[in-house]
């Protein structure tokens, strides 16, 4: 493993992460996280509080004040207004957060990945992107349309560096380590391109 002082993803200690996975090896049931969010509905319009806080390792809840985390979601103020949403006002709408998820978590995937393997980056840019049709949201169109209307989702890669053809591989497989990426991959709606610069 590359020492601290030379490691090929700042920020990242090679050593800590290869202890890690030594204990983890060992149990991995110790480790499962244990992951939620919920969602509050503000009892007007489309506005609701997204909160992130409690989760659980290895099946102890972990609790702390400072991991309580909101964001408002809802809609687009256009949007609201289009379809009679009164007072309506910019928000993330949740499609931004599930692609906002996607994006972070392959991003995540590939650094520890990197770091991990020697890989050195000297930038990283995840984006995704979905065409959506409003119809089967709005009762428009059946909901059934979503298997017509929702064809594919598009994560494009970038990475920078001095990279070969191994540093490339690890890469990609990194993209295929994250959780969230798994997830969308199981709709087969994904589309992962890699761009390298």
């Amino acid at each position: 493993m590359a020492n601290v002082a030379t490691m090929p993803i700042q920020g990242i200690n090679t050593r800590q992460l290869e202890k890690f996975n030594e204990q983890y090896a060992s149990s991995p049931k110790n480790f499962e996280l244990g992951i939620e969010s919920r969602t509050i509905w503000e009892q007007k319009g489309l506005g609701n509080l997204g909160k992130i806080g409690r989760w659980t390792l290895g099946g102890q809840a972990i609790e702390k004040p400072t991991r309580d985390f909101s964001v408002q979601i809802g809609s687009w103020k256009e949007v609201g207004d289009a379809i009679g949403v009164e007072g309506a006002d910019d928000r993330i709408e949740p499609i931004e957060a599930a692609l906002l998820g996607l994006s972070s978590c392959v991003t995540e995937a590939i650094v520890l990945n990197c770091a991990r393997t020697g890989v050195k980056l000297d930038g990283l840019e995840v984006k995704a992107h979905a065409d959506i049709d409003p119809g089967p949201i709005t009762g428009a169109k059946e909901s059934s349309d979503w298997d017509n209307t929702l064809k594919q989702i598009t994560v494009e890669v970038t990475a920078r560096g001095d990279l070969s053809g191994d540093d490339r591989k690890m890469i990609e497989d990194g993209a295929k380590r994250s959780p969230v990426r798994y997830m969308f991959s199981k709709t087969g709606l994904l589309k992962t391109n890699f761009h390298y610069e």
